[in-house]
Protein backbone atom coordinates (compact mmCIF):
# COMPACT_ATOMS: atom_id res chain seq x y z
CA UNK A 1 0.00 0.00 0.00
CA UNK A 2 1.54 3.63 -1.08
CA UNK A 3 1.30 6.03 1.62
CA UNK A 4 1.61 9.78 0.76
CA UNK A 5 2.92 12.30 3.39
CA UNK A 6 4.00 15.62 3.14
CA UNK A 7 6.88 16.60 5.17
CA UNK A 8 6.89 19.62 8.15
CA UNK A 9 7.43 22.22 6.01
CA UNK A 10 5.07 21.70 3.07
CA UNK A 11 2.52 21.47 5.76
CA UNK A 12 3.11 24.58 7.35
CA UNK A 13 2.91 26.43 4.04
CA UNK A 14 -0.29 24.71 3.32
CA UNK A 15 -1.68 26.00 6.31
CA UNK A 16 -0.42 29.24 5.96
CA UNK A 17 -1.39 29.62 2.59
CA UNK A 18 -5.09 28.51 3.20
CA UNK A 19 -5.15 30.93 6.27
CA UNK A 20 -4.62 33.87 4.02
CA UNK A 21 -7.36 32.29 1.72
CA UNK A 22 -9.78 31.96 4.30
CA UNK A 23 -8.79 35.24 6.09
CA UNK A 24 -9.46 37.43 2.98
CA UNK A 25 -12.19 35.03 2.06
CA UNK A 26 -13.58 35.92 5.59
CA UNK A 27 -12.76 40.47 5.00
CA UNK A 28 -14.11 40.62 1.51
CA UNK A 29 -17.55 38.94 2.66
CA UNK A 30 -17.67 40.90 5.52
CA UNK A 31 -17.55 44.15 3.27
CA UNK A 32 -20.03 42.78 0.71
CA UNK A 33 -22.61 42.00 3.75
CA UNK A 34 -22.00 45.33 5.75
CA UNK A 35 -21.64 47.74 2.26
CA UNK A 36 -24.34 45.54 0.35
CA UNK A 37 -22.41 46.02 -2.07
CA UNK A 38 -20.10 43.44 -4.65
CA UNK A 39 -16.35 43.76 -3.80
CA UNK A 40 -15.31 41.79 -7.11
CA UNK A 41 -17.21 44.15 -9.44
CA UNK A 42 -15.10 43.42 -12.44
CA UNK A 43 -16.14 39.72 -12.31
CA UNK A 44 -19.61 40.35 -11.68
CA UNK A 45 -19.88 42.81 -14.74
CA UNK A 46 -17.71 40.69 -17.10
CA UNK A 47 -15.08 42.91 -17.52
CA UNK A 48 -17.42 45.17 -19.27
CA UNK A 49 -18.73 48.84 -17.37
CA UNK A 50 -19.87 50.59 -20.56
CA UNK A 51 -23.63 49.89 -18.95
CA UNK A 52 -22.68 51.16 -15.41
CA UNK A 53 -21.28 53.70 -16.84
CA UNK A 54 -24.29 54.54 -18.79
CA UNK A 55 -26.41 54.10 -16.01
CA UNK A 56 -24.38 55.92 -13.52
CA UNK A 57 -24.43 58.61 -16.83
CA UNK A 58 -28.12 59.05 -16.62
CA UNK A 59 -28.28 58.93 -13.05
CA UNK A 60 -26.05 62.08 -12.85
CA UNK A 61 -28.38 63.90 -15.25
CA UNK A 62 -31.27 63.64 -13.79
CA UNK A 63 -30.09 64.72 -10.68
CA UNK A 64 -28.87 67.47 -12.32
CA UNK A 65 -32.36 67.96 -14.09
CA UNK A 66 -33.94 67.80 -10.49
CA UNK A 67 -32.02 70.43 -8.97
CA UNK A 68 -32.38 72.85 -11.62
CA UNK A 69 -36.50 71.76 -11.57
CA UNK A 70 -35.91 72.77 -7.77
CA UNK A 71 -34.55 76.01 -8.44
CA UNK A 72 -37.00 76.99 -11.28
CA UNK A 73 -40.31 75.69 -8.65
CA UNK A 74 -39.14 77.91 -6.09
CA UNK A 75 -38.59 80.93 -8.57
CA UNK A 76 -42.00 79.96 -10.15
CA UNK A 77 -43.34 79.83 -6.63
CA UNK A 78 -42.16 83.41 -5.44
CA UNK A 79 -43.10 85.08 -8.74
CA UNK A 80 -46.58 83.11 -8.20
CA UNK A 81 -46.75 84.83 -4.53
CA UNK A 82 -45.78 88.47 -5.67
CA UNK A 83 -48.69 88.08 -8.30
CA UNK A 84 -51.05 86.79 -5.97
CA UNK A 85 -50.61 89.80 -3.17
CA UNK A 86 -50.46 92.31 -6.43
CA UNK A 87 -54.30 91.19 -7.51
CA UNK A 88 -55.77 90.78 -4.21
CA UNK A 89 -54.33 94.90 -3.79
CA UNK A 90 -56.13 95.71 -6.82
CA UNK A 91 -59.35 93.64 -6.55
CA UNK A 92 -60.01 95.03 -3.41
CA UNK A 93 -59.39 98.39 -4.57
CA UNK A 94 -61.79 97.92 -7.49
CA UNK A 95 -64.25 96.60 -5.92
CA UNK A 96 -64.36 98.82 -3.12
CA UNK A 97 -64.53 102.11 -5.68
CA UNK A 98 -67.25 100.11 -7.56
CA UNK A 99 -69.56 99.69 -4.66
CA UNK A 100 -69.17 103.52 -3.69
CA UNK A 101 -68.92 104.96 -7.67
CA UNK A 102 -73.22 105.95 -7.10
CA UNK A 103 -72.49 108.07 -4.09
CA UNK A 104 -68.70 108.68 -4.31
CA UNK A 105 -67.90 112.29 -2.55
CA UNK A 106 -64.40 114.64 -2.54
CA UNK A 107 -63.77 112.82 1.09
CA UNK A 108 -64.14 109.13 -0.95
CA UNK A 109 -62.10 110.03 -3.85
CA UNK A 110 -58.94 111.23 -1.72
CA UNK A 111 -59.04 108.26 0.70
CA UNK A 112 -58.72 105.98 -2.49
CA UNK A 113 -56.18 108.09 -3.85
CA UNK A 114 -53.85 107.82 -0.35
CA UNK A 115 -54.73 104.47 -0.73
CA UNK A 116 -53.77 103.88 -4.09
CA UNK A 117 -50.62 105.62 -3.41
CA UNK A 118 -49.80 102.64 -0.47
CA UNK A 119 -50.95 100.03 -2.70
CA UNK A 120 -48.31 101.69 -5.52
CA UNK A 121 -45.35 101.26 -2.86
CA UNK A 122 -46.52 97.86 -1.53
CA UNK A 123 -46.60 96.63 -5.61
CA UNK A 124 -43.38 97.77 -6.49
CA UNK A 125 -41.72 96.38 -3.85
CA UNK A 126 -43.39 93.16 -4.70
CA UNK A 127 -41.94 93.37 -8.42
CA UNK A 128 -38.63 93.76 -6.47
CA UNK A 129 -38.83 91.08 -5.04
CA UNK A 130 -36.06 88.46 -4.48
CA UNK A 131 -35.38 84.54 -3.68
CA UNK A 132 -31.92 82.92 -2.78
CA UNK A 133 -30.34 86.72 -3.56
CA UNK A 134 -32.00 86.51 -7.18
CA UNK A 135 -34.69 89.54 -8.08
CA UNK A 136 -37.34 88.03 -9.95
CA UNK A 137 -38.60 90.54 -11.97
CA UNK A 138 -35.14 91.85 -13.56
CA UNK A 139 -34.89 89.30 -16.28
CA UNK A 140 -31.19 88.56 -16.33
CA UNK A 141 -29.88 91.63 -13.97
CA UNK A 142 -30.98 89.11 -10.70
CA UNK A 143 -28.71 90.83 -9.07
CA UNK A 144 -30.64 94.73 -9.48
CA UNK A 145 -33.91 95.28 -8.33
CA UNK A 146 -35.90 96.24 -11.28
CA UNK A 147 -37.52 99.20 -10.05
CA UNK A 148 -37.17 102.50 -8.72
CA UNK A 149 -39.22 103.86 -5.69
CA UNK A 150 -42.57 105.10 -5.70
CA UNK A 151 -41.94 108.86 -5.49
CA UNK A 152 -39.60 108.75 -8.58
CA UNK A 153 -42.91 107.38 -10.18
CA UNK A 154 -45.01 110.48 -8.90
CA UNK A 155 -42.40 113.29 -9.41
CA UNK A 156 -42.24 112.34 -13.16
CA UNK A 157 -46.30 111.21 -13.58
CA UNK A 158 -46.93 115.06 -11.83
CA UNK A 159 -44.60 117.08 -14.35
CA UNK A 160 -46.10 115.11 -16.98
CA UNK A 161 -49.91 115.92 -15.97
CA UNK A 162 -48.87 119.29 -14.53
CA UNK A 163 -51.42 122.13 -15.90
CA UNK A 164 -54.16 119.89 -17.17
CA UNK A 165 -57.38 120.19 -15.56
CA UNK A 166 -59.45 117.44 -16.81
CA UNK A 167 -59.85 113.77 -15.81
CA UNK A 168 -59.79 112.39 -19.60
CA UNK A 169 -56.65 114.33 -20.67
CA UNK A 170 -55.12 113.63 -16.99
CA UNK A 171 -55.51 109.70 -18.13
CA UNK A 172 -54.24 110.21 -21.56
CA UNK A 173 -51.51 111.39 -20.28
CA UNK A 174 -50.41 109.08 -18.11
CA UNK A 175 -50.95 106.22 -20.48
CA UNK A 176 -48.86 108.09 -22.49
CA UNK A 177 -46.43 108.50 -20.22
CA UNK A 178 -46.51 104.63 -19.94
CA UNK A 179 -45.98 103.36 -23.17
CA UNK A 180 -43.36 106.41 -24.24
CA UNK A 181 -39.42 104.43 -24.08
CA UNK A 182 -38.72 107.44 -22.72
CA UNK A 183 -41.28 107.54 -20.36
CA UNK A 184 -41.61 104.35 -17.33
CA UNK A 185 -39.14 102.15 -18.72
CA UNK A 186 -36.35 104.72 -18.53
CA UNK A 187 -37.44 106.37 -15.39
CA UNK A 188 -38.63 103.71 -13.14
CA UNK A 189 -37.07 100.44 -14.43
CA UNK A 190 -33.34 99.32 -13.92
CA UNK A 191 -33.45 95.80 -14.44
CA UNK A 192 -32.23 94.05 -17.97
CA UNK A 193 -34.04 94.25 -21.29
CA UNK A 194 -33.39 90.71 -21.78
CA UNK A 195 -35.53 87.82 -19.86
CA UNK A 196 -34.03 84.73 -18.16
CA UNK A 197 -33.03 82.22 -20.43
CA UNK A 198 -35.29 78.28 -21.06
CA UNK A 199 -33.76 76.11 -18.34
CA UNK A 200 -33.93 72.56 -19.28
CA UNK A 201 -35.76 70.98 -16.16
CA UNK A 202 -35.72 67.49 -18.24
CA UNK A 203 -35.50 65.08 -21.03
CA UNK A 204 -36.53 67.68 -24.06
CA UNK A 205 -38.30 69.33 -21.63
CA UNK A 206 -37.56 73.79 -20.69
CA UNK A 207 -39.67 76.01 -19.08
CA UNK A 208 -39.37 79.84 -19.62
CA UNK A 209 -40.17 82.21 -16.52
CA UNK A 210 -39.60 85.45 -18.51
CA UNK A 211 -41.70 88.13 -16.50
CA UNK A 212 -39.53 91.13 -16.10
CA UNK A 213 -40.97 94.46 -14.30
CA UNK A 214 -41.49 96.24 -17.18
CA UNK A 215 -43.88 94.15 -18.75
CA UNK A 216 -46.84 95.36 -20.28
CA UNK A 217 -49.21 94.20 -17.96
CA UNK A 218 -47.36 95.17 -14.63
CA UNK A 219 -46.97 98.31 -15.31
CA UNK A 220 -50.88 98.57 -16.42
CA UNK A 221 -51.23 97.65 -12.68
CA UNK A 222 -49.04 100.51 -11.52
CA UNK A 223 -50.67 102.74 -13.84
CA UNK A 224 -54.03 102.09 -12.55
CA UNK A 225 -52.98 103.22 -8.95
CA UNK A 226 -51.10 106.63 -10.05
CA UNK A 227 -54.40 107.56 -11.79
CA UNK A 228 -56.31 106.71 -9.04
CA UNK A 229 -53.63 108.86 -6.80
CA UNK A 230 -53.69 111.85 -8.59
CA UNK A 231 -57.01 112.47 -6.64
CA UNK A 232 -54.92 113.51 -4.03
CA UNK A 233 -52.23 115.84 -5.42
CA UNK A 234 -52.92 119.41 -4.34
CA UNK A 235 -50.68 120.74 -6.40
CA UNK A 236 -51.94 119.73 -9.71
CA UNK A 237 -54.96 121.97 -8.21
CA UNK A 238 -57.72 119.79 -9.58
CA UNK A 239 -61.55 120.56 -8.81
CA UNK A 240 -63.23 118.51 -6.45
CA UNK A 241 -65.68 117.11 -9.90
CA UNK A 242 -62.12 116.15 -11.45
CA UNK A 243 -61.21 114.26 -8.50
CA UNK A 244 -64.06 112.42 -8.20
CA UNK A 245 -64.16 111.35 -11.88
CA UNK A 246 -60.37 110.51 -11.84
CA UNK A 247 -61.12 107.70 -8.75
CA UNK A 248 -64.39 106.55 -10.67
CA UNK A 249 -62.42 106.18 -14.21
CA UNK A 250 -59.38 104.42 -12.08
CA UNK A 251 -61.99 101.30 -11.50
CA UNK A 252 -62.01 100.63 -15.13
CA UNK A 253 -58.39 100.32 -14.99
CA UNK A 254 -58.44 98.63 -12.45
CA UNK A 255 -60.47 96.11 -13.52
CA UNK A 256 -58.45 96.26 -17.20
CA UNK A 257 -55.31 95.61 -14.28
CA UNK A 258 -56.86 92.50 -12.52
CA UNK A 259 -57.59 90.39 -16.01
CA UNK A 260 -54.29 90.38 -17.11
CA UNK A 261 -52.79 90.37 -13.36
CA UNK A 262 -55.03 87.03 -13.92
CA UNK A 263 -53.63 86.05 -17.20
CA UNK A 264 -50.02 86.44 -16.12
CA UNK A 265 -50.99 84.04 -12.84
CA UNK A 266 -52.03 81.72 -15.24
CA UNK A 267 -49.01 81.47 -17.32
CA UNK A 268 -47.10 80.70 -14.11
CA UNK A 269 -49.56 78.21 -13.17
CA UNK A 270 -48.88 76.14 -15.98
CA UNK A 271 -45.37 76.54 -16.28
CA UNK A 272 -45.37 75.53 -12.33
CA UNK A 273 -48.18 72.26 -13.76
CA UNK A 274 -45.44 71.30 -16.18
CA UNK A 275 -42.63 71.44 -13.08
CA UNK A 276 -44.62 69.52 -11.10
CA UNK A 277 -45.22 66.57 -13.86
CA UNK A 278 -41.28 66.88 -15.24
CA UNK A 279 -40.01 66.36 -11.73
CA UNK A 280 -42.59 63.38 -11.25
CA UNK A 281 -41.36 61.84 -14.17
CA UNK A 282 -37.50 62.24 -13.26
CA UNK A 283 -38.48 60.83 -10.11
CA UNK A 284 -40.04 57.86 -11.46
CA UNK A 285 -37.02 57.30 -14.61
CA UNK A 286 -34.33 57.60 -11.64
CA UNK A 287 -35.92 55.34 -9.13
CA UNK A 288 -36.00 53.24 -12.43
CA UNK A 289 -32.42 53.37 -13.04
CA UNK A 290 -31.38 52.87 -9.30
CA UNK A 291 -32.80 49.36 -9.44
CA UNK A 292 -31.43 48.59 -12.33
CA UNK A 293 -28.03 49.85 -10.44
CA UNK A 294 -28.29 48.37 -7.88
CA UNK A 295 -28.91 44.56 -9.85
CA UNK A 296 -25.98 44.91 -11.15
CA UNK A 297 -23.53 46.29 -7.87
CA UNK A 298 -25.69 44.75 -4.90
CA UNK A 299 -24.52 41.63 -2.64
CA UNK A 300 -27.67 39.30 -2.37
CA UNK A 301 -27.78 39.80 1.99
CA UNK A 302 -28.91 35.70 2.39
CA UNK A 303 -26.07 33.94 -0.13
CA UNK A 304 -23.17 37.01 1.59
CA UNK A 305 -24.10 35.35 4.84
CA UNK A 306 -23.86 32.24 4.40
CA UNK A 307 -20.85 32.41 2.66
CA UNK A 308 -19.32 34.49 5.47
CA UNK A 309 -20.74 31.43 7.72
CA UNK A 310 -19.06 28.83 5.81
CA UNK A 311 -15.78 30.65 5.07
CA UNK A 312 -15.40 31.67 9.75
CA UNK A 313 -16.56 28.31 10.32
CA UNK A 314 -13.34 26.93 7.64
CA UNK A 315 -11.34 29.59 9.28
CA UNK A 316 -12.01 28.19 12.60
CA UNK A 317 -11.50 24.49 11.76
CA UNK A 318 -8.24 25.43 10.79
CA UNK A 319 -7.12 27.17 13.40
CA UNK A 320 -8.06 24.26 15.38
CA UNK A 321 -5.98 22.02 13.31
CA UNK A 322 -3.42 24.23 13.32
CA UNK A 323 -3.50 24.28 16.74
CA UNK A 324 -3.45 20.79 17.61
CA UNK A 325 -0.22 19.65 15.10
CA UNK A 326 1.65 22.23 16.91
CA UNK A 327 1.04 19.92 20.11
CA UNK A 328 2.43 16.55 18.52
CA UNK A 329 5.51 15.10 19.61
CA UNK A 330 7.29 12.02 19.70
CA UNK A 331 6.96 11.32 23.50
CA UNK A 332 3.38 12.40 23.23
CA UNK A 333 2.77 9.30 20.03
CA UNK A 334 4.78 7.20 22.45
Amino acid sequence: MIVNSYGDMAQHLFLRSRNSELKESVTTLSEEFATGKTANLTERLGGDFTYLADLESNLNRLDSYMVANGEVQLFATTIQGSLEKVHGQVQAMRNDIVTLSPTMDLNNAEQFASQAKQRMSSAINLMNSAVGGRTIFAGTATDTQPLNGSNTLMTAILTEVSGLTTSDDIIQAVKDWFDDPAGFDTVMYKGSTTSLQPVTVGEGEQVTLGIRADDENLKHTLQSYVITSLADEPSLGLTEEVKIDLVIDAAGELSESEDRLIQLQADVGFIEGQLEAVNTRNEASKTSLSIVKNNLVSADPYETYTRLEEAQTQLEGLYTITSRSSRLSLMNYL
